[in-house]
């Protein structure tokens, strides 16, 4: 009897770590050979169990792959730090597994390097150059009006 307990507690156990080491192998070998492309953030809420509020939040994103003309909505649940935040229009990296292209993962550092860049001609110009969308002095895109009123010139920061 004792013997029967004992293994139905180490196998209660197991189970949740065997599936905790399977699912960082997956997400390694994602990062690795996964596609890996920039999602745009359209919202952020944060994760709350028993009323309080978790270090984790649920972004909803939008995220379209090379050849395709339609972007899709995907949802990434991630821890994020204390004071980070992260605003609707931001662009993030993540990868998209090759066994299973609905499962998406945050690029890590290996990733980043090879990030494939989608979306209009403008957009993709503006991600290779390394200023972004919406960086002062550019015009977004679809828009009408001049250029975004950036900071005067030779002042950088606060004194």
């Amino acid at each position: 009897m004792k013997t029967a307990i004992w293994t139905l507690l180490f196998i209660a156990a197991a189970i949740p770590a065997a599936l905790y080491f399977y699912q960082r192998w997956r997400q390694t070998q994602a990062e690795r050979k996964g596609l890996a492309v920039y999602a745009t953030v359209i919202s952020v809420t944060p994760i709350k169990r028993f009323g309080k509020t978790l270090p984790m939040a649920n972004i909803v994103m939008w995220i379209q792959e090379p050849g395709e003309t339609k972007p899709r909505q995907v949802t990434l649940r991630s821890r994020i730090e204390p004071g980070q935040q992260i605003d609707p229009g931001v662009r993030l990296g993540v990868v998209i597994d090759p066994r299973d292209p609905k499962r998406i993962y945050p690029a890590g550092p290996v990733a980043q390097e090879r990030i494939v860049f989608t979306g209009s001609r403008i957009e993709r110009r503006q991600m290779k150059s390394g200023r972004g969308i919406g960086a002062p002095g550019q015009q977004q895109p679809g828009s009408r009006r001049g250029p975004i009123p950036g900071p005067p010139p030779g002042r950088r920061g606060s004194r």
